[in-house]
């Protein structure tokens, strides 16, 4: 028999409900330090990855963002051009604008996000409060045409205990992420053009061998690495800018907080 693990939000739960049980002297804020931060930010990335068309309403976006961060958090997010840190785009987006960043990236026809976080630690700072950081993080956005798209760099993302009617949750108060470098990956599917037949004779992703009779200094040309030929071959357009995100994505994020500058400079008591 096969046996079954949990996934990282049932492990999650698993610890919220055995801290539940804890006896009633135990402070809510003595909760963290049990990686509960990593694992709630793993259940995140596990809802980003979900593929379904709801993404599309601004009225679900605005649910998990207030399931998952406090009302005063905010996510900086910095990204740099053509991959050279010469030209950086650092962004501070704040809980009303979040919901409105994540719709439009899907409605630029990303099909879902996760996080990878390899070699990430959490440690606390304060009583409820703990700090997950990861320096080699990676963002992945998937798009409908192909494309998938990873965006790379150091991750932080600071977890505060909250109360809640019934007990208490995990939420991130400040999510920052530098991506220093991203890559664009394109599927195979998504090449249009007719494959030639004389590629289409053996595999075009194994290396034949050569006749035991030719040797190396007859035809290195049979050492050549395979290649597939594909007759007017097309490819979707790329779906991000020079910072490695839709250019639909950018311009909300600079009309939004362009608009909350001009807010706090009329009413600078708000």
């Amino acid at each position: 028999m096969v046996a079954s693990f949990p996934t990282p939000a049932q492990q999650l739960q698993q610890m919220m409900s055995h801290e539940s049980r804890a006896p009633r002297g135990r402070r809510v804020q003595d909760t963290t330090g049990l990686n509960q931060g990593l694992l709630r930010l793993l259940q995140f990335s596990g809802i980003l990855a979900s593929e379904t068309g709801t993404k599309l309403q601004l009225a679900w976006w605005n649910d998990l963002i207030k399931e998952y961060f406090t009302p005063t958090a905010f996510m900086k997010l910095t990204l740099w051009k053509d991959n050279q840190r010469k030209e950086a785009k650092p962004f501070e987006i704040g809980v009303p604008i979040l919901p409105r960043f994540f719709l439009v990236t899907t409605q630029s026809g990303v099909r879902s996000m996760s996080l990878a976080l390899d070699g990430a630690r959490e440690r606390n700072i304060a009583p409820g409060h703990s700090i997950v950081e990861c320096v080699s993080a990676v963002w992945t956005y998937r798009y409908a045409s192909g494309y998938s798209v990873t965006l790379r760099g150091a991750l932080s993302a600071h977890v505060l205990v909250t109360a809640t009617p019934a007990s208490y949750s995990f939420k991130f108060d400040e999510f920052t992420f530098d991506a220093n470098l991203h890559d664009k990956f394109i599927s195979l599917d998504a090449l249009n053009g007719r494959r030639l037949p004389e590629s289409a004779r053996s595999s075009p992703w194994v290396r034949p061998l050569p006749p035991d009779h030719v040797h190396d200094s007859e035809d290195d040309t049979l050492w050549d690495e395979p290649r597939l030929l594909i007759d007017r071959c097309s490819i979707p357009g790329e779906p991000v800018n020079a910072f490695g995100i839709p250019q639909a994505t950018m311009r909300c994020l600079e009309v939004c907080l362009l608009s909350l500058t001009r807010m706090a400079l009329n009413h600078p008591l708000l």
